[in-house]
């Protein structure tokens, strides 16, 4: 900005008024050059024609006369000194009037002699040599000096004019500033927000900024909320298996059976340790970067299956494959891990009886299950941190963060995740890549 301690509108008028300045000076200057080459080639030619007259003069009016041809040169060229003028003769010397050497002129060969005012023009006459003559040109220059004169009033009066207009203008096109402004100050955060200020075109600009804004507004409401329930989710459940820990070592002392004690405190510690290094890993995704290399999807999923297929039968649940052999897709071998993980340990958590569907083509996979199912009302709730499908149906050592944790995985590797739920009927998790 040219003026940092202004206003914004303040600066934008006087910018306009700046660049305005420039142009109007420039057409002054380009009036008064052209004023003053008009009337400098004009009187050129009139000097020529004086001059080629004055030459004819002295030859008519000297034929017959017995004058031969080089008095009347001579006389031609005395008519010239006398002038104040100056003449190279073709083939012989130059003719000066003291005068001509006496004068100085400026770099447009004007000067002033006396209160008068003069140029010099030289130019090539017939064939008899370059002439050099002053012409007086008082009046043209101060027809030249009044339109100058006048040129420079007009253009600060208008400049005035056009940076009273351009500060009016500017303070009135940015009002809505005050409005926008008033707009944020009213926002508060956990408050219904307030009523949008413009009702403007959807394409003006001023809309396009306070549409972003109030957009920005109910994301900031709609994370702030998210994060106070997340706030109270965790201390719910960081506080409960603290408690279990408390009162299991009470027990022990009171009763001296401390094997019974240990293993539910190691259950709980190993509970709280897989949750922080859940949210470990969220927090970590949400900011680092992914390295990217081929990974055989195929393989990987039946790597994961068979690791936890012992853990299925325990619930007697069959396991059914329908896997497309060498998928391969550039990926993160530990991203993808996760997700598949966390989609079979969920099947297996809420599927009590039935069996366990993994499905795999080069588009995506899918693991479908016959559990407990999701309500309509409920199918967009369940990718938030620690919300539970239902609140009745309680998981051992579940932190309810799997769901999350495995969409932030799915948005940071670029693929899409959806899913199809019957309440009572199952549940289908699908990952497009």
């Amino acid at each position: 900005m040219l003026f940092p301690r202004l206003k914004t509108s303040t600066n934008t008028a006087l910018i306009f008024a700046f660049f305005t300045s420039v142009l109007l000076i420039t057409f002054v200057a380009i009036l008064n050059i052209y004023y003053f080459y008009t009337w400098q080639v004009d009187e050129e030619i009139e000097m020529i024609e004086k001059t080629e007259q004055l030459t004819k003069n002295i030859f008519e009016q000297t034929n017959g006369s017995g004058v031969s041809s080089i008095e009347k040169q001579n006389l031609f060229y005395k008519r010239i000194v006398e002038q104040w003028g100056m003449i190279k003769i073709n083939g012989s010397g130059t003719l000066v009037s003291p005068k001509w050497n006496e004068e100085k002129p400026n770099f447009l060969w004007v000067y002033k002699s006396g209160a008068e005012w003069y140029m010099r023009y030289t130019f090539p006459l017939q064939n008899i040599g370059t002439i050099g003559l002053p012409y007086k040109i008082t009046e043209h220059i101060y027809g030249q000096v009044s339109l100058l004169w006048v040129s420079l009033l007009l253009t600060v009066f208008f400049l005035i004019i056009i940076a009273v207009i351009s500060v009016f203008f500017a303070h009135y096109s940015l009002r809505p500033l005050s409005k926008i402004i008033h707009y944020i100050h009213s926002f508060k955060i956990g408050s219904p927000l307030p009523k949008f200020p413009l009702s403007w075109p959807d394409d003006d600009e001023f809309i396009i900024v306070t549409k972003t804004l109030s957009d920005a507004f109910k994301k900031i409401q709609s994370q702030t909320e998210v994060l106070r329930q997340f706030s109270i989710d965790a201390a719910h459940e960081f506080k409960t298996p603290l408690m279990v820990i408390h009162s299991e070592i009470d027990c022990a002392i009171k009763s001296g059976d401390y094997r019974t004690g240990m293993d539910n405190i190691q259950s709980q510690i190993y509970f709280l340790d897989t949750m922080i290094n859940t949210l470990l890993t969220i927090a970590r995704l949400e900011k680092d970067e992914l390295k990217k290399a081929e990974v055989n999807i195929s393989e990987l999923l039946e790597e994961t299956i068979s690791k936890t297929e012992l853990l299925f039968e325990k619930k007697w649940l069959n396991v059914v494959r329908i896997i497309e052999k060498n998928v391969l897709l550039n990926s993160n071998y530990s991203m993808l891990q996760i997700i598949v993980s966390n989609l079979l340990s969920n099947a297996f958590n809420y599927t009590n009886t039935g069996e366990i569907r993994v499905t795999l083509n080069k588009n995506g996979f899918s693991v479908q299950d016959t559990g407990i199912g999701i309500s309509e009302e409920n199918i967009e709730k369940i990718w938030d941190r620690l919300y539970r499908v239902d609140s009745s149906w309680s998981v051992q050592n579940s932190h309810w963060l799997g769901l999350f944790l495995v969409k932030t995985v799915v948005e940071k590797l670029g693929y899409t995740i959806r899913v199809e739920s019957k309440q009572g009927e199952g549940s289908t998790f699908s990952v497009q890549f």
